[in-house]
């Protein structure tokens, strides 16, 4: 059966569309939103059609089906969704295989950042699992890229990482594949050092790069041979590259030298100690001008004459 002229020509347009019209992606986005809160569900689809586009352009990809996110109302909903072996800290997790986010509803449990930012997280699993042709890229490049795109680096990773390189306790990457078994504070660890991977394989070998391992772990190659392949170096040399650039950025030195919160810290601890030495100051010069004048109204009385 012959196509239809005009049916390949919007396929083309649709095609071109997708990816060179900024935006074309927010539209295309599709949801399908469960949650209890009417308010919760548009502030869901606003921020999720926001991140598609984002995400998708960076991968320079579209999901092929909607993705559904629900949004539990309780501890014994969400488990019942992922099995009582998910951490106790996670608030959030994607089932790519189904195109499904789960979420504790932010209404009902503490966040300790932005609810937008964990859809966005949580999102970019899905992305990069299906560019990567649900391969299962190693955990940290698949935590490192869900970072790097729901912009989860705040003040005080710096010092995580400082800490974890003075005591020895930088987490190897291949361990980071047991995530999941870590307490609150490792998985922190864990989820700061994948950002900081994947941070320094793009700056080391670039996006086309990391396409390319992708790529070739869709294709069924192993990793070590993938990671050759894409990067021209091996998986291990990267591995030991990226432990010394830790202890290199992060010892005391180079973090205080190259830390912008502590010139912060140290131009507002020299601003209040000036304003607190002229407050003194002052305090001090009417001290001796009360002093002054009460001195001499009692030498004028003590050299007055008798009567």
């Amino acid at each position: 059966m012959n196509e239809n002229p005009s049916s390949s020509k919007k396929w083309l347009w649709l095609i071109f569309c997708i990816f060179f019209i900024p935006g074309f992606a927010y539209a295309l986005a599709q949801f399908d939103i469960y949650t209890q809160d009417p308010k919760l569900k548009q502030e869901v689809e606003v921020t999720a059609k926001k991140a598609y586009a984002q995400i998708s352009d960076f991968l320079e990809d579209t999901l092929t089906h909607p993705v559904t996110i629900y949004v539990a109302e309780n501890e014994n909903d969400f488990k019942s969704k992922l099995g009582s072996d998910f951490p106790d800290w996670g608030i959030g997790a994607a089932i790519s295989e189904h195109n499904l986010i789960i979420l504790k509803s932010p209404a009902k449990f503490r966040y300790n950042r932005p609810f937008s930012e964990v859809l966005e997280h949580e999102l970019a699993h899905i992305f990069l699992d299906k560019k990567s042709g649900n391969a299962v890229p190693p955990r940290w490049m698949d935590e490192g890229f869900a970072m790097l795109e729901s912009r989860e680096w705040r003040i005080g990773q710096d010092i995580l990482i400082v800490r974890a390189v003075l005591t020895n306790s930088i987490i190897p990457l291949q361990q980071i594949e047991n995530l999941n078994s870590f307490s609150n504070s490792k998985a922190e660890l864990a989820y700061t050092e994948s950002y900081l991977a994947l941070s320094y394989f793009l700056d080391e070998y670039g996006k086309e790069s990391f396409f390319k391992l992708l790529n070739y772990l869709s294709s069924g190659q192993g990793l070590d041979l993938a990671f050759l392949k894409a990067t021209g170096e091996s998986y291990i040399d990267f591995q030991v590259g990226f432990v010394n650039y830790l202890k290199k950025r992060y010892n005391w030195l180079a973090f205080f030298g190259d830390n912008i919160l502590f010139w912060l810290v140290l131009a507002f601890l020299l601003v209040f100690l000036y304003f607190m030495k002229r407050y003194y100051n002052r305090k001090t010069l009417k001290r001796w001008e009360y002093e002054d004048k009460i001195g001499k109204y009692d030498y004028h009385e003590e050299d007055q004459a008798p009567d």
